[in-house]
């Protein structure tokens, strides 16, 4: 049985019999839902799943869309909405904070906002700035051509110039930071915008037990 079957297989036995609780009293929440992903929020913390991952927590997330995630948690199934909490006695945490899982390459993805605009990240601890394609850049509005520095980068076709840019806001998860530089890269590579060092020194940054978490920190 290859991996998506065995997915749907799973999904299937979980969903089968099982009634779908959205009211319960269990801290649990969804903050941010897309296509097979989902942001949630378990017991104060935020993690970024894809279907099939479990937090650290024990919550898994079962299936989600842009309307809607089923997430299995301490036995209960609960089908959320961005307007729905489950549990009445659930505090926002002072500081925001997000968890993400690894993918199965190893590699550490989540979906986040530049300047408003909707932007998939991946996390790259190798690179001094947030970088972004031009093709993205034009896309999420980000003005960069008139920008008078300029900085080399190496890609597969060679060395050339980026430009350098402060992007107003980016955020990921509940964290939101301001003046962020960045390079925007001429072509249509890196696919996912790269979070760099010029966001990471922003927020603080550890690895439990393989989940990676980012606090806010001010």
């Amino acid at each position: 049985m290859n991996q998506r079957a065995a997915l749907f297989a799973m999904t299937v036995a979980l969903l089968s019999g099982i009634a779908f609780n959205a009211n319960a009293n269990a801290p649990v929440e969804a903050v941010g839902l897309f296509k097979d992903r989902a942001m949630i929020r378990v017991l104060g913390v935020e993690h970024y799943l894809t279907v099939g991952q479990t937090s650290p927590e024990g919550a898994t997330l079962v299936e989600s869309d842009a309307q809607h995630a089923v997430v299995r948690y301490k036995d209960e199934s609960y089908k959320l909405t961005l307007s729905d909490r489950v549990g009445g006695t659930f505090q926002a945490p002072t500081n925001a904070m997000l968890s993400i899982a690894p993918d199965q390459i190893g590699q550490y993805r989540a979906q986040g906002t530049i300047n408003g605009r909707s932007a998939d990240f991946l996390v790259d601890t190798g690179a001094s700035l947030v970088a972004i394609s031009e093709r993205s850049a034009k896309e999420m509005g980000i003005s960069y051509a008139n920008s008078p520095e300029r900085a080399p980068v190496v890609t597969a076709q060679g060395q050339i110039d980026s430009y350098l840019v402060d992007l107003d806001t980016l955020t990921i998860g509940g964290i939101q930071t301001h003046h962020v530089r960045a390079a925007v890269i001429p072509g249509d590579y890196p696919l996912e915008v790269l979070l760099g060092m010029s966001f990471l020194r922003k927020v603080k940054m550890e690895e439990q037990a393989g989940v990676l978490v980012l606090k806010q920190l001010y």
